[in-house]
């Protein structure tokens, strides 16, 4: 070959990868959140998926455009989902079963990514299976399986011996229909720890309301509440008002904990993040969510809160204490 054409076409070959390589590095991902109202900006999980991002090389501002908008009501979800689906964002990620819910209703082609509070995807219609999701959405699942409920409420008879009526607070919307479905669980389940659940499902913020008002120690030796962001918008309101009425509140979320309920039994949220950040960084490399299967937890945390039982004049027995991971005093 003509020393000048190899020369030449070295030099073109040179070019063309390094041009390649500066366009790959110049490429900046758009990843659109989802998440429910209540939720919060320093929260665990999102923490969690944010170190994990930055850890495989995604830096927020500069390769990475992560938008996270806040809400204060489900009704603002759908605009913004309807938004990210037009710009066709690279991922949307969602915390939240009724915000995952809206994001499948939004689009079957763009990759969905769910990091928390999805219970159960197969359940509730997001996915065909855990191991092949067989559609554009995969993720970290929140619970265990539903069945995780009956371990949490045996958890709190044992650690109330005296519990026999339990408010159960349930999200009643109807957009993720794991909430009905734990409901049913518990309400199966009630009887064989000989407890009474005296049901409150909540649409709203209003009804949470409306349910604490009506709650307790006539009616109530305890609330139960079902993981749902629709309570995270009222944890503070909910703890300070069982307080008040000297009522022990099971939390779903150990952050609760830290803001006055009695005890919870939860997997931790930070792992959950990053694990999702892990689905991201695949999905933008290429992988397609129905080949990716769906993870459940294999972190958990029981954690109680001494000085709230002091408060409401609770004694925790010395063989349920032993078994927390965590006291708050």
């Amino acid at each position: 070959m003509n020393e000048k054409i190899f020369t030449w076409l070295l030099t073109t070959i040179f070019l063309a990868t390094a041009c390649s390589a500066e366009a790959q590095q110049a490429r900046v991902y758009t990843v659109g959140l989802l998440r429910a109202p209540g939720g919060l900006a320093g929260s665990a999980e999102l923490k969690g998926l944010r170190d994990g991002l930055r850890e495989a090389g995604y830096l927020d501002g500069q390769n990475l455009q992560l938008h996270n908008p806040s809400v204060k009501t489900y009704d603002e979800l759908r605009p913004i989902a309807k938004e990210y689906v037009e710009k066709r964002v690279d991922a949307i990620v969602t915390s939240g079963g009724t915000a995952t819910s809206i994001a499948r209703n939004a689009t079957k082609e763009l990759p969905i990514i769910f990091y928390q509070g999805v219970g159960d995807p197969v359940g509730s219609g997001l996915v065909k299976s855990l191991a092949r999701p067989e559609g554009n959405i995969t993720g970290v699942t929140s619970e265990a399986g539903d069945q995780f409920y009956t371990k949490r409420l045996e958890l709190f008879r044992e650690a109330i011996p005296s519990l026999r009526r339990v408010t159960l607070l349930y999200n009643a919307r109807g957009e993720n229909a794991a909430h009905g479905m734990r409901a049913a669980l518990l309400r199966e389940f009630a009887p064989t720890l000989r407890l009474k659940l005296n049901e409150k499902p909540a649409k709203s913020v209003a009804d949470v309301d409306d349910a604490l008002r009506k709650t307790s120690r006539e009616n109530s030796d305890g609330v139960f509440v079902i993981c749902s962001s629709l309570f995270s918008q009222r944890t503070k309101e909910i703890h300070d008002t069982a307080i008040q009425k000297k009522l022990p509140v099971y939390e779903c979320d150990p952050s609760g904990v830290s803001i006055d309920a009695l005890l919870s039994y939860d997997p931790d949220k930070y792992s959950s993040g990053h694990r999702g950040a892990w689905y991201v960084d695949k999905v933008l490399k290429g992988a397609k969510p129905a080949d990716l299967p769906v993870e459940q937890p294999t972190k958990f945390e029981f954690v109680i809160n001494l000085k709230t039982a002091k408060q409401i004049g609770l004694t925790i027995p010395p063989n349920v204490l032993v078994r927390s991971d965590r006291v708050i005093r």
